[in-house]
């Protein structure tokens, strides 16, 4: 495979390598980000403020969808036919951590009930009354609708709420790609206002972008909107980039993309509370320029090492809170016998980095094991309609 895309010229490639790379990265920053113990990483500004990482998800998801789909959404079946896709990409491992969050609920229940914990000042269990993991929290779980609303937090497995978000999301991009396709630049220009009006009223709702439960497809769509207007933006510069002498290339995008890195860090940097929602422009920027994958960045992002974390960035988000969780009670219960400050200097960021190890052991197993095989039997289960035998007409 790598031979044959180092032997295309310059721009023939599908695969955006130092996007995909970046999101291998960004998952793992977004583990740290979850990470419930002291350490000189996790408490850095940068990761303070890092909930913006999550829009460059769905951004990347609205550049690839729109790259990938345009023109190809053209009928129902079209539109079912990349529904259950999406579900089979999506599903199977939400599903299996769903799982996991349930079984770590009963086994609180049965903790404090033998004695093994103890109950915390203003602690509610899980399945009692008032708690927000129950059993209306676990339904909107099952049928991916936690982010619309219908809870009052997060619930079971935190990350998940991006998977109800984008899923709707699907849909308001089917709607758009069968009925109002975008095509001249007014109609991205439509996209782009559509974007900015919702994180204008965002603004007005939320005091940052940390936006979950409630109006988590709002987010997501606005996001979505930001990736689709790259793709069309990419498109119509690629021919101009393709033109370019290879030695200008490359010093032309090194540039830009050290500009957009810089500029993209500073933001989250610098940019907390209301000022997030100005994220568009280093959205769009991000996107459009390491889609080319023309500078030095770029390069090292396409290294073997950032496509196997893009790989399993999937699994990596969806299973590094259980895993938070998991090291945070070892370091409480286990470390603080042998060390009563475990977490105060330099021993959290140890503790960080055999964290980070065995979040990419576990989802390395979880993406062969679970990603993989139940993506495949989703996409194998045939409609009702599609099983029925064909009759001859004589």
């Amino acid at each position: 495979m790598t031979a044959q895309i180092k032997q295309k010229p310059y721009g023939h490639s599908e695969y955006f390598a130092a996007l995909d790379g970046f999101r291998g990265l960004l998952a793992l920053f977004v583990a740290i980000y979850h990470t419930i113990w002291f350490s000189h990483i996790n408490s850095l500004t940068f990761f303070n403020n890092g909930a913006v990482i999550i829009d460059l998800f769905f951004a990347l998801s609205g550049f690839l969808m729109f790259y990938l789909y345009d023109g190809k959404l053209n009928s129902d079946a079209d539109a079912k036919a990349f529904i259950k896709k999406r579900f089979a990409r999506l599903y199977p491992l939400h599903a299996f951590m769903l799982l996991i969050f349930v079984v770590f609920a009963v086994m609180r229940l049965w903790a404090h009930k033998v004695g093994i914990a103890s109950h915390e000042f203003g602690e509610i269990l899980p399945f009692t009354e008032g708690a927000k993991e129950g059993w209306g929290s676990l339904l909107s779980h099952l049928t991916l609708t936690h982010a619309i609303g219908l809870n009052d937090s997060l619930t079971f497995n935190p990350p998940a709420w991006t998977i109800s978000a984008e899923f709707f999301t699907y849909f308001a991009f089917i709607a758009i790609m069968l009925w109002a396709r975008p095509k001249s630049l007014m109609n991205f220009l439509a996209l782009g206002v559509a974007a900015l009006a919702i994180y204008a009223m965002l603004y007005q709702l939320k005091p940052n972008m940390d936006i979950t439960y409630d109006y988590a497809v709002l987010r997501c769509m606005a996001g979505f909107f930001i990736g689709m207007i790259a793709a069309k933006s990419y498109r119509e510069i690629k021919p101009a980039v393709q033109a370019m002498a290879s030695q200008k290339r490359i010093f032309v995008f090194s540039v830009l993309e050290l500009s957009v890195v810089l500029a993209s860090t500073l933001f989250i940097i610098y940019c907390g509370g209301k000022l997030q929602f100005f994220v568009a422009p280093f959205l769009l920027a991000f996107i459009l320029i390491f889609a080319f994958d023309g500078g030095v960045i770029s390069y090292v992002m396409r290294a073997k090492l950032f496509g196997y974390l893009a790989k399993i960035s999937y699994s990596t988000y969806m299973t590094h809170v259980i895993i938070s969780i998991a090291f945070s009670i070892l370091g409480n219960t286990v470390l603080s016998h042998f060390a009563p400050n475990w977490d105060a200097g330099w021993g959290g960021d140890l503790w960080l980095m055999i964290y980070l190890c065995v979040v990419i052991a576990v989802s390395h197993l979880t993406y062969h094991y679970v990603e993989v095989p139940g993506g495949k039997f989703v996409r194998s289960l045939k409609s009702p309609a599609s099983s029925k035998p064909i009759t001859k007409s004589v």
